[in-house]
């Protein structure tokens, strides 16, 4: 990887970029020469890369918004490469939370969908575009949430939310990250919460499962985010 690194330097060092940040090794790197997308906006809190039952690779993470505005449309692009450094293919995904706002942080996981290419899987690097979005007060509330394992080997993730906002809220999307013990990422899942479309000062409730068998077992922590169109929870 050294020497693809070496390479890859000399080769974009003859090129003019108006802004460039590289961080390397599973983390950063980004271009750009339009204002409506970010480069320094967002700092990656963690990655951490499973293999599922059908020998994919899902690559999870947590980025956090570090900008003073804030982010929408947050796509996310990996190249995967093999133990040589040599490119095996690409993906991409998107910020699991529609509109980040400053000091938001959101999840996202990218899937390597080439299970032959999966097997050579070593290393990738990460690039992000977004665009200015529109700032979501913190008007979701979760009033109560629980979690089970089932005899299927499932995770269940139940809750009840709040629009203590002043207008309805809609598309009402409940989002769950799964922590192993060490605290990395090792899962993602979401469900629409039901009634997706609710009044002010309504209720609704949601369910979330789990459904990687391999993962669902080592689960020993989880964070939720509730989304929607109009407001977001803290």
């Amino acid at each position: 990887m050294i020497k693809y690194f070496r390479e890859f330097v000399t080769f974009f060092s003859n090129i003019s970029f108006p802004k460039a940040v590289l961080i390397f090794s599973g983390i950063l790197i980004l271009f750009t020469n339009n204002p409506i997308y970010s480069l320094e906006n967002f700092k990656v809190m963690q990655t951490n890369t499973i293999f599922d039952q059908s020998g994919l690779v899902h690559l999870f993470g947590q980025i956090k918004n570090i900008s003073n505005e804030p982010q929408k449309d947050v796509a996310i692009y990996a190249t995967f490469y093999d133990i040589h450094g040599k490119y095996i293919g690409n993906a991409s995904g998107i910020a699991s939370i529609r509109s980040i706002n400053p000091g938001q942080v959101s999840p996202f996981e990218i899937i390597f969908l080439d299970k032959d290419k999966s097997k050579l899987f070593s290393d990738y690097v990460l690039n992000l575009t977004s665009k200015i979005g529109n700032q979501k007060p913190e008007s979701i509330l979760i009033s109560s949430s629980k979690s089970r394992p089932d005899l299927f080997g499932y995770y269940y993730v139940s809750g009840r939310i709040f629009n203590n906002g002043g207008e309805a809220a809609t598309n009402v999307l409940a989002i769950a990250s799964f922590f192993d013990d060490k605290g990395k990422i090792i899962g993602l899942s979401s469900a629409i919460a039901e009634p997706s479309n609710m009044t002010s000062r309504s209720v609704a409730s949601f369910t979330i499962v789990m459904d990687d068998k391999l993962q669902s077992s080592k689960i020993k922590n989880y964070s939720l985010t509730i989304d929607s169109d109009q407001y977001v929870s803290k």
